[in-house]
């Protein structure tokens, strides 16, 4: 079964970091990337030469895949608590994979596929089961170059409270990027706060939390309070 470290089981994003613990040395972590992709295609046409006798067959299977980006895990050096952080940064899934030996990292290819065959499945049912074909929500999910915007679809269909949770989480990758000084992070940030905060009543002051994750005081207990009032308003 999969086990999630970050992310909802229920609600897969369709992207997933993996880690593996090394089954020789358990504080060395192993990790690879797993997409689902929204677009139907046989990769084993594109793999690399020296891959071909052991993926060929797993990357043009006819079920759900989720192809893992390096196919063979890679030794993350900076750790499993960086590698959380940067799942949280990046909004993935962060999937736990237990332990391998990886004196031969060619063992983790059965895991990994294995791994994304069920990622995949859970990927699929759940956006199949979404209502793309609702005319409300559709039309009210156009962007402004005309084509469907599928985040701002989940969001309509999301509960409050994991509105809020993805509010908390971009707040503090805002001031991650205002204290870093990246002016682009900080603008997607906003961005992506905003959007949010258009599906949430004013119960919950989005525009609050906002106002606080871009102050330029000390990160502190503003907006911790902020967001504990909006996640008490939720219960």
């Amino acid at each position: 079964m999969l086990t999630f470290r970050a992310g909802d089981a229920d609600r897969p994003r369709g992207h997933a970091l993996v880690f593996f613990r090394d089954g020789d040395s358990a504080d060395q972590i192993w990790a690879t990337y797993l997409v689902v992709a929204p677009i139907k295609m046989d990769l084993g046409k594109y793999i690399p030469a020296a891959f071909a006798s052991q993926l060929a067959g797993q990357l043009a299977a006819s079920g759900p895949a989720a192809y893992p980006l390096p196919p063979v895990p890679e030794k993350f050096e900076a750790g499993l608590e960086a590698l959380e952080r940067l799942a949280e940064l990046r909004n993935d899934d962060l999937l736990d994979g237990g332990t391998l030996r990886m004196s031969d990292p060619l063992y983790a290819l059965q895991p990994v596929a294995e791994i994304g065959s069920q990622y995949a499945e859970r990927c699929v049912s759940y956006f199949a089961a979404l209502p793309l074909e609702h005319d409300t929500l559709a039309t009210s999910a156009i962007t402004a170059s005309g084509s469907l915007d599928v985040d701002d679809l989940l969001l309509q269909v999301m509960p409050d409270r994991e509105k809020v949770g993805r509010l908390a989480r971009l707040a503090g990758t805002l001031r991650y990027a205002i204290e870093g000084g990246d002016t682009r992070l900080v603008d997607e940030t906003v961005n992506d706060m905003q959007r949010v905060s258009r599906h949430l009543t004013e119960k919950y002051r989005p525009a609050e939390l906002i106002a606080a994750a871009r102050s330029t005081e000390p990160r502190g207990a503003t907006t911790r309070r902020t967001v504990s009032r909006a996640l008490l308003s939720t219960g």
